[in-house]
């Protein structure tokens, strides 16, 4: 049986033009591609998921993201903010 791929995304609007985030799960991991002035690259988030769901909001200049993956019965939510040094571990956690 092959795994379904399963994706989540986000976007934004700044001075720079439109910018979107797609997370897409292989079932095991999660990974993400990002769009930013009219070009896609691989970004740097990589976590275990099969399962996951993304918001974004904007604050103090920038945007901030949130990435939700499931994985072995366990939910774990992964943090970026504008200014903040890059991904880390929230504090929402479920499992």
């Amino acid at each position: 049986m092959t795994n379904a791929i399963v994706t989540a995304s986000v976007s934004w609007t700044d001075n720079q033009g439109v910018h979107l985030r797609v997370y897409q799960s292989d079932g095991y991991n999660v990974t993400e591609r990002c769009y930013d002035q009219g070009a896609w690259t691989t970004g740097g988030f990589a976590q275990k998921g099969s399962e996951i769901s993304a918001t974004i909001w904007q604050q103090n200049g920038g945007p901030s993201i949130r990435v939700y993956c499931c994985y072995e019965d366990n939910a774990t939510e992964w943090c970026w903010d504008t200014g903040g040094g890059g991904w880390y571990k929230g504090a929402y956690t479920q499992g």
